[in-house]
Formats: structure tokens, sequence, C-alpha cells
């Protein structure tokens, strides 16, 4: 199992200010050895670089992600029900288990908070398919009974089954 580095043990403090100094950009690794220093705390320089590196290869896909996921937002809400709303549900379920699989190891409440993310996910899929299918029942009830009528007012009229097939085809797509 990999060690965690010497500047994620230090007390929570101590590493939220070298990481607000990264955020802000502001901090050499020289920088970030005192700003540690000055809490008392004892780090070598390499650590502090490593450390320092992949928290701005984080932050920078946390920014790549966040561009990404804001125009996917803006699709989705123009289109809810299109491929972009399924992709971004599948999206996050891959996310999640890519995450818990990236961890060294995960405790209990990461895997309680998983597995809600994704029961959550099922409910939404489920209510969805339900929605749909309720949809297209009524869609088709109506299709169904504006053919009844069509045929109780074409029997009225005395227009031909020739006719009558016309109209469905045309008017309504049922092809008979």
């Amino acid at each position: 199992m990999v060690r965690r580095s010497s500047v994620a043990r230090l007390d929570p403090r101590i590493r939220e200010a070298v990481d607000a100094a990264i955020r802000e950009g502001r901090a050499t690794v020289d920088d970030l050895v005192a700003l540690i220093a000055g809490f008392g705390a004892q780090v070598s320089r390499s650590a502090v670089g490593r450390y320092r590196k992949n928290f701005e290869d984080s932050l920078a896909r946390y920014r790549e992600a966040q561009e990404v996921a804001g125009r996917w937002v803006a699709q989705f809400q123009a289109d809810p029900d299109g491929d972009v709303a399924r992709l971004l549900a599948e999206m996050l379920k891959t996310l999640a288990f890519t995450s818990m699989a990236d961890r060294s190891s995960a405790d209990a409440r990461d895997i309680h908070f998983l597995a809600r993310a994704i029961k959550d996910l099922a409910a939404v899929d489920q209510v969805k398919a339900r929605v749909e299918a309720e949809l297209r029942a009524a869609a088709q009830a109506r299709a169904a009974a504006a053919v009844a009528a069509i045929e109780a007012e074409a029997g009225a009229r005395r227009i031909s089954p020739e006719a009558l097939a016309a109209i469905r085809e045309q008017v309504y797509g049922i092809v008979q």
C-alpha cells in the first residue's frame, strides 16, 4: 500500500493553509516549506514539491471537469430527455466507481455515500422509464381514440375503407 504524503499527514489546519496557498497560486515550494515551518512542523522540500504538483494537477482536472460539466448542463437544460441527460447519469455512475477504485482504501462512510448515490441514480432511471412508458401509452390511447372517431365519422359519411386508410396513414402515420 502506498504511504500517504508527509504533507497530507500534517494537522488539518496546516494542510488547509497549504492548500489555500496553492489554490491562490501565490506560493513557491520554498514559501510552502516556510509556511509549514511557521506552524511548527517539518516536511522535506521534495515532499512539498510533490504535494504541490499533485494538488495543482488535481485542480486543473477539476477546473476542466467544471467547464465540461457547465457545457453539458446547458445542453441538459435545453433538452432534459436527450442523450446528454442519459450520458450524464452514466458518467456519474462511472465516476463514482472510478473514484472508489482509485483510492487505496475506502471507509464505510464513503461506501455508504457511493451506494446511496447509485441507488438515487437507479431510482431516477426507473422514474424516467415509467414516465416515458406512461407518455407512450397515453399517446397510443389518444391515437386509438382519434382513429375510432375518424372511423365513426367515416361510417356516418360513407367514406370508403381505402380513403379511410389513406387518412390514417397521412394524418396519424398509422398503417394497417
